[in-house]
């Protein structure tokens, strides 16, 4: 028996026709980038390149033997940018590095220790992040200066949707604009063992795993038919009655 191929009407719409807007959308394989110098620099590096920048709400511990009053005192950096400590009172530390801070509380402590030396530790690292996007575990993740593009993406998982082939790292500069992209093939990296492009991961990068033309295709149809599904649920609802009484 010769079988017909029939094509199913919906809402003014044609399957055939929801399937090839749905190619239309989904388009060509994304750009490659190419900014490698960027993020491969010689000899590679094993943690991130910035100096560590103390902000909200990172915590701090001081070290100063000969002043007791604030020698091993934890704290953490309030929402205005100031720590509180006996002696020294209100102090502004938001945006300077241990090695900074540990000169400028010195030099205040001064005028009540003559020999009094600073130390700044920071033992809870809460300000600094890095960000995943697209078909993986999505949002800021704490930046610990030791990432590689391999350990993040691995920590964030890969979804069956992801185009690994085409994951982007992206980084900002100071002004927090997007100048230096790069694509890896993350498939040859965790099949191959091709390491070539595993980047130490900086402060503010960004990577982005595209969905892949298969599931772009299954999203696209699904919000084009979203409208009129409505429509095809109740015209199916009777046939089916019908069906299940021998009609």
């Amino acid at each position: 028996m010769r079988q017909h191929l029939r094509i199913v009407s919906c809402g003014g719409f044609s399957l055939v026709a929801l399937l090839v807007a749905a190619l239309a959308s989904v388009g060509c394989a994304p750009p490659k980038y190419t900014d490698y110098d960027t993020f491969m620099k010689k000899p590679r590096p094993i943690v991130g390149g910035k100096p560590y920048v103390i902000e909200p709400p990172d915590t701090i511990r001081i070290i100063s033997p000969n002043a007791p009053e604030i020698n091993n005192v934890s704290v953490t950096i309030r929402p205005d940018g100031y720590i509180t400590l006996y002696l020294l009172g209100d102090l502004f530390v938001a945006g300077k590095t241990p090695t900074q801070l540990s000169s400028e509380i010195e030099e205040k402590i001064l005028k009540y220790y003559q020999d009094a030396t600073i130390q700044i530790e920071v033992i809870g690292f809460n300000s600094k992040f890095y960000y995943l996007a697209g078909e993986i575990d999505m949002g800021p993740k704490p930046y610990t200066g030791r990432e590689t593009v391999l350990d993040a993406v691995l920590k964030g998982g890969v979804a069956r949707s992801s185009w690994p082939e085409h994951l982007v790292v992206l980084r900002p500069n100071e002004e927090e604009q997007l100048v230096r992209r790069m694509t890896i093939n993350f498939l040859d990296m965790i099949e191959k063992g091709d390491l070539r492009y595993n980047a130490v991961v900086e402060e503010g990068d960004i990577l982005f795993m595209p969905i892949n033309p298969l599931a772009a295709i299954g999203v696209a149809v699904q919000n084009l038919l979203s409208p009129v599904n409505p429509l095809i649920q109740a015209a199916s609802t009777p046939k089916a009655a019908g069906a299940a009484a021998g009609f």
